[in-house]
């Protein structure tokens, strides 16, 4: 009995980490908390815990030197504080990298500083991946610590990008699908369009990536004919120190019950208080149990 006891104690406990688990994913789109094929949860994965650094708020960014900042999709206007915050970061000498397409991507560049723009509209091509017109292919066109060892990329409903040194442009069969039909129209010129860019702020330096979509769990198991990995590795090693933008990132989103537990999980001393509630409650209940 002693031994079906202890069986029945540890698939108690089991079961509690397992409920905690499933209590802390969701399904929003660019979550870090989702690990379906819209979410974040591979690219939050690779990261080193020893040199990646998430922010909730941008005046953890006082003093910061030397160090990579990672904004992807923003999901809200920006305060004149916040933009003042990240202005300064970057003039210091640091590296903005912004992924943004339909956002406020623009309000973040105008804030800083940047001439560079996210123009409306999907770009398609006939360069592309699965046969969707909107998973365009990209290729390098100028030699940066972010396109080595990249030969294409492949992004989905991206946006083009105006300004700046383009970094990767699209093939000169692509468009801006202003119709959303996935087809070229008679008002839409063929092109190459610029989906990676970047300037100098400062002494700063600011990279723009035209789509978010990028950093999702899908678009990083791609064919290895296309170097979507690499790319995103490339980005975690830019510099010693990659800070992650939860201030204002659609990677930090939470709901329901995931938002409680990443509540807890944020306070060790709560979130092991609440597992020690929870395996209190069922080993008192399994001792009455097996007394009745």
């Amino acid at each position: 009995m002693k031994t079906e006891n202890g069986i029945a104690l540890l698939l108690i406990i089991a079961a509690v980490f397992l409920l905690i688990s499933h209590l802390s994913t969701n399904n929003l789109e660019f979550s870090r908390y989702n690990a379906g094929w819209n979410g974040t949860s591979d690219f939050f994965d690779l990261q080193n815990r020893h040199t990646t650094e998430d922010i909730t708020n941008t005046s953890s960014l006082s003093g910061k030197q030397n160090s990579t900042l990672l904004i992807i999709a923003p999901k809200k206007p920006y305060s004149a504080y916040e933009l003042s915050d990240y202005r300064s970061y970057i003039q210091r000498g640091n590296i903005i990298i912004l992924a943004d397409d339909f956002g406020t991507g623009n309000d973040f560049l105008r804030g800083i500083g940047s001439s560079i723009r996210i123009l409306p509209g999907i770009v398609a091509s006939v360069d592309r991946a699965y046969n969707d017109s909107y998973a365009i292919v990209s290729y390098p066109v100028f030699n940066h610590s972010l396109t080595r060892n990249v030969s294409s990329i492949v992004l989905d409903k991206g946006a083009a990008l105006e300004g700046g040194e383009p970094l990767i442009k699209t093939t000169l069969m692509s468009w801006i699908d202003a119709d959303n039909n996935a087809r070229i129209t008679k008002k839409e010129m063929l092109g190459k369009y610029t989906v990676v860019t970047r300037e100098h702020i400062g002494k700063g330096e600011l990279i723009v990536l035209s789509d978010p979509s990028i950093f999702i769990n899908t678009m990083n198991s791609l064919d290895d004919k296309w170097d979507n990995r690499k790319f995103i590795e490339n980005i975690l090693a830019l510099s010693n120190h990659l800070i992650i933008d939860q201030a204002n990132s659609r990677t930090s989103d939470t709901d329901g019950y995931s938002t409680i537990m990443q509540d807890l999980k944020s306070s060790s001393l709560s979130m092991l208080a609440f597992i020690g509630l929870l395996l209190f409650i069922l080993i008192i209940l399994f001792i009455k149990k097996r007394y009745i």
